[in-house]
């Protein structure tokens, strides 16, 4: 009977010196092949194609100005006869 329980203590204490041997062990593993990725994959890349500029839209181009712009422009036109001077 003491030699059982004895053996049991054994594997347990076996099975927990095995435990704390092994799990820093485990983790340095884990970091070093996550290194070793980082350290050898080429560098992420922005693969999305670039945006095209901006459509350019003159005031002399009325129809393919939009309501706001068009609203805008007639805004800034008033506010700029208002601010000249008279001669």
């Amino acid at each position: 009977m003491v030699w059982e329980l004895l053996a049991i203590w054994a594997v347990v204490a076996a099975a927990c010196a095995w435990f704390f041997y092994d799990e820093p062990s485990e983790q340095r593993r884990k970091l070093n092949e996550r290194a070793r990725e980082f350290a050898t994959t080429p560098a992420w890349v922005d693969r999305r194609p670039s945006p095209s500029p901006p459509a350019t839209v003159t005031p002399s181009d009325p129809q393919r100005l939009t309501e706001v712009q068009r609203k805008f422009l007639e805004e800034i036109r008033r506010q700029g006869a208002e601010s000249q001077p008279v001669r």
